[in-house]
């Protein structure tokens, strides 16, 4: 593994790129941390796991978060996380030990949906595998569980307009958390894993500081990762999710948006948060990426 810096404008993206032991030029694949994320947790985990099955592969902060530049610091962008996926590709493609014709992207929860997004946009990533995938604006305007009426955000956008009018007068930014800081009896049991995960020995990292500036919520609560899927995501798709996760509705979605041509696997008992870090069902979704990968990087 070594420390990479990935140029994307002005700004530069922290990575950390993971080379397979054989020789010659690879596939890739690119590897996407959810909202709230950093490179060092869950995204780290698949990309030793897929370099190790034959692959480079790179895992990265996205813009404005952990490592990597972009002012301010914790602002979710949608745009900006899609874009970043486009300056990885560029990255790699000038990468001696890559095959630049054979690159692929695999993200998780958001980062999931993040990845449907650029795959239908830019082409020359050739197969998308999306776990536990989360549309992160769909998640924002439905909920959890996707039963909430999008309508009543209306005002949350009016609370954000006067938030950010008020931050360009001066005022300090204000943020929110990604998972609930505090649980009770209503929090969503996948949203209670999420709890332990990010703010527990599980998985906390000092720059996952569960923290998402007001300024993102207008960017986050109209973005659509499906948007067009079903006329531009024409690359081959695979899709897995827990049984048992309660964003389990999204892969369904995008499953009926492809007309079923993606394929799907779907690994009993699983929650969301399982195939984060829990070796039983990371494995299987490792085992199922690397032979789609290479059926559709051939």
């Amino acid at each position: 593994m070594s420390a990479v810096s990935i140029i994307k404008g002005p700004i530069q993206l922290a990575g950390l790129l993971f080379k397979p032991t054989t020789s010659g030029k690879t596939p890739s694949l690119i590897v996407i941390h959810p909202g709230g994320g950093v490179k060092e947790q869950t995204a780290q985990v698949y990309a030793k796991k897929l370099a190790a099955n034959g692959f480079t592969a790179v895992c990265y902060d996205a813009s404005h978060q952990g490592e990597s530049g972009g002012d301010p610091h914790f602002l979710e962008d949608p745009n900006q996380r899609v874009s970043d996926i486009y300056a990885v590709v560029d990255y790699l493609q000038k990468e001696d030990s890559v095959d630049a014709g054979k690159i692929g992207v695999v993200g998780i929860c958001a980062g999931g949906g993040y990845a449907v997004a650029a795959t239908k946009a830019d082409h020359r990533l050739k197969a998308v595998a999306a776990i536990s995938m989360v549309n992160i604006g769909d998640s924002a305007r439905q909920g959890w569980y996707g039963d909430e009426d999008p309508t009543k955000h209306v005002a949350s956008l009016e609370q954000a307009a006067a938030q950010i009018a008020a931050e360009t007068q001066g005022a300090e930014r204000a943020a929110a958390p990604y998972v609930p800081p505090q649980l009770d009896d209503k929090t969503p049991y996948d949203l209670k894993e999420a709890h332990d995960y990010y703010l527990g020995p599980r998985a906390q990292h000092p720059r996952a500081e569960n923290k998402m500036l007001f300024l993102s919520f207008p960017r986050v609560l109209t973005f659509d990762a499906f948007h067009l899927a079903e006329w531009f995501l024409t690359q081959p798709t695979l899709l897995i999710a827990g049984e048992k996760a309660g964003s389990l509705w999204h892969t369904e979605k995008l499953d009926g948006i492809l007309g079923g041509k993606a394929t799907k696997v779907i690994l009993p008992k699983g929650t969301h948060m399982d195939l984060y870090d829990k070796e039983e069902f990371v494995d299987p979704a490792v085992k199922n990426v690397v032979e789609f990968m290479r059926s559709n990087l051939s």
